[in-house]
């Protein structure tokens, strides 16, 4: 069995802190009594455990205070009580040693009560695993612009910003338009430099177009 990574132990004290589970009320228990778990508390290890040092920097300072669950796909649960189909998403907030983030662990089940983990990027972002890809792909070449002598670049943070579109402006068409536009600056760093990059999704009948306005990327002082 694989041993857990120090610097983990304080963040296992969310399991017993308040849950935010967005699902049905008999699904959102069952779901606390997994996260509660000792099979869950391994995935969480393993997932961040993965999660290289560039992008997030570990000490034994580190704690959180709980944790949001958005159910993605609806979840069920064998009679141990592990979910064997579903997916869902957990945001987990952390501080100290400088490192405040919200960690983003994306969860899928399988049969035989498998569940696989994926790391999603850190940050407030409002874009699935997919659109992540590509967003990172626009946000180190808005970063690139600004340094063109750094070849390795990596994202450390994001955040969402507003609905509607702020360069050019577009208002929020609101909650009910299934085309909901979005921007967000994501956080790049690379050559001992740090850089905002500001990003636009605008939805359309073919999946999200990802927009770098002109002049949409600075460097952090």
């Amino acid at each position: 069995m694989k041993r857990a990574v120090p610097w983990l132990a304080p963040l296992f004290a969310l399991m017993l802190a308040p849950v935010d589970c967005r699902a049905q009320a008999d699904d959102a228990e069952l779901l606390k009594k997994f996260v509660a778990s000792d099979f869950h508390k391994g995935l969480i290890d393993k997932a961040l455990a993965s999660i290289p040092p560039a992008m997030f920097q570990r000490c034994p300072a580190l704690k959180s205070d709980g944790m949001d669950v958005s159910v993605l796909q609806p979840i069920s649960y064998g009679g141990n009580g592990r979910p064997n189909a579903g997916a869902w998403k957990e945001a987990i907030p952390v501080t100290g040693c400088g490192a405040d983030a919200v960690l983003n662990i994306y969860f899928r089940a399988g049969k035989g009560g498998k569940v696989k983990t994926v790391v999603g990027f850190p940050g407030t972002t409002h874009a699935d695993l997919v659109l992540q890809g590509d967003a990172q792909t626009y946000a180190i070449l808005g970063a690139g612009l600004v340094d063109q002598d750094c070849k390795s670049f990596i994202v450390k943070d994001t955040r969402f910003e507003a609905f509607g579109l702020a360069d050019p402006p577009k208002p929020d068409p609101g909650p009910d338009d299934s085309m909901r536009p979005w921007w967000e600056t994501w956080t790049v760093a690379g050559c001992g430099r740090t850089f905002d990059v500001q990003l636009d999704f605008a939805p359309d009948a073919t999946g999200t177009q990802i927009i770098q306005p002109d002049g949409g990327r600075k460097e952090r002082k």
